[in-house]
């Protein structure tokens, strides 16, 4: 998956003014289109919701307005990427920080079994590291051949996420977590 959209894709299965709605930015003619009976969790052929579209081009009120009307913030498309994925491996913390602030899940796992912190610490996404942390991601999380996330920052040599992902479980070391008795959370 690339930071680009090509919208020729979506052409032919929807109308170009919906997408052109979304793009803009302009609620009254994307709630038109649901009123209209489009399911609020309409997607492409290869999975691409309008939430993610919106995500795209940052248009929050288009967000807020699909939430309103029963869409997904987690909707995957067929490789499993939400929209919040997406914008953890590009680097957008703006977009991350937004979907999360609407009960994204940071912890959700993509068709290879990949999520959006391992893939902000591979990158070097300080930023979105720390939206990740902040909205709750769960660390420890092991990828299929036994390692984490602050292996993987230690091993690139990512110090200022070492330093992050140390903090935070020096933290929950010293600050356990009711009922969890190894200070992990």
């Amino acid at each position: 998956m690339s930071d680009d959209i090509h919208y020729e894709a979506w052409g032919d299965r929807v109308d170009p003014a919906l997408l052109e709605a979304v793009r803009d930015g302009n609620v009254p003619e994307v709630l038109r289109w649901l009123e209209d009976g489009l399911p609020a969790n309409w997607q492409d052929t290869e999975g691409c919701s309008l939430i993610f579209l919106a995500a795209y081009h940052r248009q929050w009120a288009v967000i807020d307005s699909l939430l309103a009307h029963g869409a997904s913030v987690d909707l995957p498309d067929r490789m499993g990427w939400t929209p919040l994925f997406w914008a953890a491996f590009n680097s957008h913390a703006d977009i991350v920080s937004f979907l999360i602030g609407r009960g994204a899940n940071p912890d959700a796992r993509t068709n290879d079994g990949e999520w959006p912190l391992f893939w902000a610490v591979y990158k070097g996404h300080t930023a979105v590291v720390r939206y990740l942390l902040l909205g709750g991601a769960k660390r420890n999380q092991l990828d299929v051949d036994g390692h984490d996330e602050l292996w993987l920052a230690r091993t690139l040599a990512r110090q200022e996420i070492v330093t992050i992902l140390e903090g935070q479980r020096t933290r929950h070391m010293t600050h356990p977590q009711p009922g969890n008795s190894d200070g992990f959370v």
